[in-house]
C-alpha cells in the first residue's frame, strides 16, 4: 500500500469451490495479529493489539470460528508470523486432502508501509503475506489489513452525520479472485481514537460483525453488509477529526455468491441480545457512565439488534434534542428491548455543563418580566422587562442582557411629576448545578445604564439624561418544561451607581454620585437549542 492506501484495512476474498453455503465453513483457521510497535522512527500505537483481539473475539462469538483454530499473535516479530502462516496451511492442506471445506482468515492491525509490515523492527514483505493467504489451499481466503500511518492518534470530540454509502457484491463475490478493501482512500491516514479505543475502522467492522449491519433482518451479516455499514460508520466517526476517512474498495474475481461473516442472531455461551428499536446514534459503556466504551454504533434494519456478552450495561441514545440513557442487565441467552426500558432524559444544556456530550455549548434566549426595588426616592418598586441571550459551556454560562423599564410618580414630596425610564445592557456570568427536577445558578451581573428624567413642569426643572452603572447577584431556578423550554425564576441583591441631584426647598443645589442597594426579582421563558 502506498501513503494513503496501506494506512488501511484490506479485505482480500478469494473462493476456489462454489458452495451453496456461504457462511464460513466450520473448520475456519483465524490469525490475528497485532503489533503497537513499528520502525524505531515510528511513534507507537495504543490499540493495534486490542484491535487483533477485538477482532478475534468477535469471529470466535459470531462467526463459528473456534477457539482451537484461533491463533492470536500479539507483538511478534515477523519470523513468528510468516512461521505460523506456513504451519497453518500445511494443516489446512491435511484438511483439504480429506476433502473437509477449509477457509483461513488472517487480521493484522499495526504499522505498515508501502511494502512491508513494521513489526516491532522487523518487516513482513506485503508480497510475501499476499502470497501466503492467496496460495493457501483453504477453499475461503480473507486477509484484513488495518495499518494506521505512524503518529497518527486521534482524540474524538464529537460526529456528524454522514451519507450512506451502499454496494452491491452479491452477484461478484467470487469462487475465485482477489477482492480488496481499504480503511481509507489514497491520501488519508487510518485513525486510531482515544475514546473508541481502537481504530475507527475496526471498531464499527467488530459491531458490524456483532448485528449492527444486519440490514434485512436474517440473523446474518454479509461482507456487502459489513461494508456498507463499515464505510458510513468510518466516515461519521472521522468527520470532527483532523481528516475524514473514505473506505474504498475493488476486486477482480470470478463466480457468484455473497459472504456470510457472522450470525448474531445464534446466541451462545454467555452472549445475550438487545434490541435497541429506534433509529439513533447509540454509545453503550461496560457497567455505568464512564465505563468502557463497548459500541458506538448506528444500527440496520428494523430491529437493530446487537449480541453482546452477558453484563451491566449504560446506554445512551442520542437523539436530536436531548440523550436518552438507560442501564441493562444482559442475561446469557436473553433478549432484552431497550425500548421497553426505563430511561432518564437528559438534555444537551446539562449534557454540556457536565461534559458528557458531543457539543462544546448551548445556546438559547430568554424572556422574563419582574420587579426591582426602590433605588430613587420615591419611586417605589419598578415594574421591569429583561431579554437575553446566553451560552452555556462546560465552565458556566455566559449572557447578554437587555433590560428595559418605566416608571411615573410624584417623587418624594409627592408634588413633581415626573417619568424615570431605563435601558440597560448588561453581562451575566453563572455557574449552574443541576438536581434531578431542577437547575439552579448562582453568579453575578453587572451593565451599563442609561437614565432618562422628563417632568411635567420645565419652569422649575429640565428634562434629564445621564449615564450610570448596576451590579449585583444572581440565584437561578429552572424546570424544564419540553420541546427547548424552561421556566426560568431568578432575582437577587442589586446596587446602582449613577449621579443624584441635590435638592432644597425643591431647587436643585448640587449633584451627588450615590450606590443604593435594593433588590430584583424577574419569572418567565427560557428556549434553548
Amino acid at each position: 500500500m502506498s501513503l494513503g492506501r496501506l494506512v488501511a484495512l484490506g479485505l482480500v476474498l478469494a473462493m476456489l469451490v462454489p458452495c451453496t453455503a456461504r457462511a464460513l465453513p466450520e473448520e475456519t483457521w483465524l490469525v490475528a495479529i497485532g503489533h503497537n510497535e513499528g520502525a524505531p522512527n515510528e511513534v507507537s500505537l495504543l490499540y493495534a493489539e486490542e484491535d487483533a483481539r477485538a477482532f478475534a473475539t468477535a469471529l470466535r462469538q459470531h462467526g463459528r470460528v473456534s477457539s482451537r483454530r484461533t491463533l492470536l499473535l500479539l507483538g511478534e516479530d515477523a519470523a513468528t508470523v510468516r512461521r505460523t502462516l506456513q504451519e497453518v496451511n500445511a494443516t489446512i492442506r491435511e484438511r483439504a486432502a480429506a476433502r473437509q471445506p477449509t477457509a483461513l482468515v488472517v487480521f493484522y492491525s499495526g504499522h505498515a508501509d508501502a511494502t512491508a509490515l513494521h513489526l516491532g523492527g522487523s518487516e513482513l514483505l506485503l508480497e510475501e503475506l499476499k502470497t501466503l493467504v492467496e496460495g493457501s489451499p483453504a477453499g475461503v481466503r480473507l486477509l484484513v489489513l488495518d495499518a494506521c500511518r505512524s503518529g497518527v492518534v486521534t482524540r474524538v470530540k464529537g460526529t456528524r452525520p454522514a451519507e450512506s454509502f451502499q454496494i452491491t457484491l452479491q452477484d461478484e463475490v467470487s469462487s475465485e479472485g482477489l477482492a480488496i478493501i481499504t480503511s481509507s482512500a489514497a491520501g488519508e491516514s487510518s485513525q486510531e481514537s482515544d475514546r473508541l479505543q481502537g481504530s475507527f475502522f475496526t471498531h464499527h467492522l467488530v459491531n458490524a460483525l456483532r448485528g449492527a449491519a444486519d440490514h434485512d433482518d436474517d440473523g446474518k451479516v454479509t461482507l456487502n453488509e459489513a461494508y456498507g455499514y463499515t464505510y458510513t460508520q468510518t466516515l461519521r466517526s472521522s468527520g470532527q477529526t483532523v481528516a475524514l476517512q473514505h473506505p474504498t474498495y475493488s476486486w477482480e474475481v470470478k463466480g457468484r455468491g455473497d459472504l456470510v461473516l457472522s450470525r448474531p442472531a445464534e446466541t451462545k455461551g454467555r452472549q445475550g441480545r438487545l434490541r435497541l428499536g429506534a433509529a439513533a446514534l447509540y454509545l453503550l459503556m461496560e457497567g455505568s457512565a464512564g465505563g468502557r466504551v463497548v459500541a458506538e454504533v448506528s444500527p440496520q434494519g428494523t430491529l437493530r439488534e446487537l449480541s453482546l456478552p452477558a453484563g451491566e450495561y449504560f446506554v445512551q441514545r442520542r437523539d436530536a434534542a436531548e440523550y436518552r440513557e438507560y442501564r441493562v442487565s444482559l442475561e446469557p441467552g436473553a433478549v432484552v428491548e431497550l425500548g421497553s426500558l426505563p430511561f432518564e432524559k437528559v438534555r444537551y444544556d446539562r449534557l454540556v455543563r457536565r461534559r458528557g456530550g458531543t457539543r462544546s455549548y448551548t445556546h438559547g434566549v430568554t424572556l422574563l418580566a419582574g420587579a426591582r426595588g426602590e433605588l430613587l426616592e420615591g419611586e417605589g418598586t419598578t415594574p421591569q422587562l429583561h431579554i437575553g441571550y446566553g451560552l452555556d459551556f462546560e465552565w458556566g454560562s455566559l449572557g447578554l442582557r437587555l433590560r428595559g423599564m418605566t416608571r411615573q410618580g410624584n417623587g418624594v414630596d409627592g408634588l413633581l411629576a415626573r417619568r424615570h425610564d431605563e435601558l440597560g445592557v448588561g453581562v451575566v456570568l453563572q455557574r449552574f448545578v443541576d438536581l434531578e427536577h431542577a437547575s439552579v445558578a448562582f453568579g453575578l451581573y453587572v451593565e451599563g445604564v442609561h437614565h432618562w428624567q422628563t417632568f411635567d413642569s420645565e419652569r422649575l426643572f429640565t428634562n434629564r439624561r445621564a449615564w450610570g452603572a448596576s451590579f449585583g447577584g444572581v440565584l437561578s431556578v429552572e424546570r424544564h418544561l419540553g420541546a427547548g423550554f424552561a421556566l426560568r425564576l431568578e432575582g437577587g441583591p442589586v446596587s446602582g451607581l449613577f449621579e443624584r441631584a441635590v435638592m432644597r426647598d425643591r431647587l436643585e443645589v448640587g449633584r451627588e454620585w450615590v450606590t443604593p442597594l435594593t433588590w430584583w426579582g424577574a419569572g418567565g421563558l427560557i428556549w434553548r437549542q
